[in-house]
């Protein structure tokens, strides 16, 4: 990786750590893809007004992209967050790192190394570890969501490597434009109390809401879309890893949440296996 391209993989997972910790209270007062559509109407707002160039990419693939990467994802993954802590939530979801680089290997024909193989192994120890060890078990059937949405949205990255003719803010802008329709027709058939939600929150709930929509969905994404065109998926996936101490921090600072011993080691071992799977300790180059 080049520095700029450096400086782009650490910003978005930071964005990325705090947003979906402060994503919590908000996905506790508004339902999941009423949020979700909310976050993706500011993104296609703004994209369409500062973004003048047309989507390039073909409109099947556009709405295929969208369903995995915006849709299906943010249903499972912010439905979930509503039954477990913000903490336990993002360490699973790291499970999207090995997931990504697996099926960049199948889909994207990426070399899959050893020390890719042994770090997922290494990290799936840490997510057993995570979700065994506690004295309060987490709900097992929001994890396993979790851990699917995780999979569902390295598909859809994998897809965006694969398919998109765009880069950066028109890869957002495709997402945006493709995934509100969705969005709108899931939230009318499947989730309940939207103009309840609306007509209640107050000015906390809606704070929560738009940080998570300009940092979270509008900012962080067009970093991460800017270096998904630039460098390949499995380089920058395991760069998500940041968001684990980033979230932690946010999570116990605002939402006054603890870790628990079992969780602590858990996440060692989980980062111990990131780490390796982005070949820390083996020689990797960096270009000036």
């Amino acid at each position: 990786m080049t520095r700029r391209q450096l400086a782009l993989a650490l910003a978005a997972p930071l964005c990325w750590g705090a947003t979906f910790t402060l994503a919590k209270p908000a996905v506790e007062h508004f339902p999941p893809l009423l949020m979700m559509l909310f976050a993706y109407s500011f993104a296609a707002i703004a994209t369409s007004l500062t973004v003048r160039e047309p989507v390039r990419t073909p409109a099947w693939q556009c709405t295929v992209i969208a369903a995995f990467g915006v849709t299906i994802q943010g249903a499972l993954l912010f439905s979930a967050m509503r039954h477990v802590d913000a903490t336990i939530a993002n360490l699973v979801l790291q499970t999207q790192v090995p997931s990504a680089v697996f099926l960049g290997w199948l889909v994207l024909r990426e070399p899959l190394t050893a020390h890719k193989l042994i770090g997922t192994a290494i990290a799936l120890a840490g997510i057993v570890i995570i979700i065994g060890l506690p004295t309060t078990r987490p709900p097992m059937l929001p994890v396993a969501m979790i851990i699917a949405s995780g999979a569902v949205w390295a598909m859809g990255q994998v897809l965006i490597r694969k398919w998109s003719v765009d880069a950066g803010p028109l890869v957002l802008k495709a997402n945006a434009l493709y995934g509100v329709p969705q969005l709108a027709l899931a939230t009318l058939l499947i989730e309940t109390g939207q103009w309840q939600a609306i007509t209640s929150a107050g000015w906390l709930q809606w704070s929560n809401l738009a940080f998570v929509c300009i940092i979270g969905f509008y900012v962080a994404y067009i970093l991460w879309f800017t270096l998904l065109k630039q460098v390949p998926v499995d380089e920058a996936v395991p760069f998500i890893l940041l968001m684990i101490p980033v979230g932690i921090v946010v999570a116990v600072l605002f939402l006054g949440e603890t870790m628990t011993a079992g969780q602590i080691v858990g996440a060692i071992i989980l980062l111990a296996g990131l780490a390796v799977v982005n070949g820390v300790g083996f020689r990797r180059t960096l270009n000036a």
